[in-house]
């Protein structure tokens, strides 16, 4: 992976350990960029996200894996973009586990909040970087 700017490796896996949120750019058919903000978890070397089968996200990625992912930090001024193409890991109940790890992060009771939702087309997905951009300012 090829990392550019102000942040150490260490200051990048602490800042991907907090709790935010990541803004997905994935590409229209015409070309369009599409954004859409969720829930990740970050392991020092990949992002992890879970979404549904039925999400524009999701079959922008089917048709075109590759992704741009931006997570930053108001008022702070720190932000990671990362570039890299999707990896489909589990589909519906064998998603499970990866999304709760993720749902685990931003909510108290992750199962409650995923059987809420357990018959959703769920998917997990693996994003490991090719290339990171990083900031701060301040």
């Amino acid at each position: 992976m090829i990392t550019v700017g102000t942040l150490s490796p260490a200051q990048i896996d602490a800042f991907l350990e907090e709790r935010h949120t990541v803004v997905v750019g994935t590409v229209y058919p015409d070309g369009q960029p599409h954004l859409t903000t969720v829930w990740y978890r970050w392991d020092g070397e990949a992002f992890w996200i879970a979404t549904n089968r039925t999400t524009v996200k999701y079959r922008n990625l089917r048709r075109d894996p590759r992704i741009t992912l931006l997570v930053d930090a108001p008022p702070r001024e720190t932000s990671v973009a990362a570039y890299g193409r999707i990896e489909e890991i589990a589909r519906d109940d064998a998603a499970w586990d990866g999304a709760l790890a993720i749902v685990a992060r931003y909510v108290e009771d992750g199962n409650a909040y995923l059987e809420e939702r357990r018959d959703d087309p769920r998917v997990l997905l693996r994003v490991k970087p090719e290339r990171m951009v990083t900031w701060t300012v301040g």
